[in-house]
């Protein structure tokens, strides 16, 4: 090995670099390159920094509607938190004089599942809505009215209710 490849080689003692104050463009650019490690340039997979999984907010309704007639009727729904995160919800109806909706705020975590009950008292026919309004929620908290006060950003899902005329023969 000649005297130019220094840096691949064990140092001798009289392998010195200038000082700094005498260094040319040439030699800080020789100095660069041997403080860079070779293996860096072998196709090594990349080293994968810990993700952090940043809490999410994701409800799944289903059924996505229910049906009624106008002599009234009952609904059953399933809503399954799809997000990592711990969340409060509200139930809020358009029509609450015909509809009672139970429970109308809960907590429910991380994958789980809860039941929303909804029943429609006879009255005429129109098309309301529930929204369900969710957010998320600390683990200490233990009133869901409470929670859902609190701050925080909200979001929401549209349950449309629907409602048919029974055509009498």
């Amino acid at each position: 090995m000649d005297r130019k490849s220094s840096c691949f080689r064990k140092p001798q003692k009289d392998d010195s670099f200038p000082k700094k104050s005498n260094l040319t463009d040439m030699e800080k650019s020789i100095r660069r390159f041997c403080q860079i490690d070779p293996l860096m340039f072998f196709a090594f997979p990349p080293k994968e920094e810990p993700t952090v999984v940043q809490p999410t907010l994701d409800l799944h309704v289903y059924p996505p509607f229910a049906e009624f007639i106008e002599f009234g009727g009952a609904s059953k729904h399933v809503l399954t938190n799809a997000g990592s995160s711990r969340m409060v919800f509200k139930v809020k109806c358009s029509n609450n004089s015909l509809f009672k909706v139970s429970p109308v705020y809960a907590f429910l975590d991380s994958g789980a599942s809860m039941e929303l009950q909804i029943l429609r008292q006879e009255g005429p026919t129109r098309n309301d809505k529930l929204i369900i309004m969710y957010k998320e929620a600390k683990r200490a908290e233990k009133d869901p009215k409470k929670s859902f006060e609190n701050e925080g950003v909200t979001a929401k899902k549209v349950l449309p209710l629907i409602t048919r005329d029974v055509e009498e023969t």
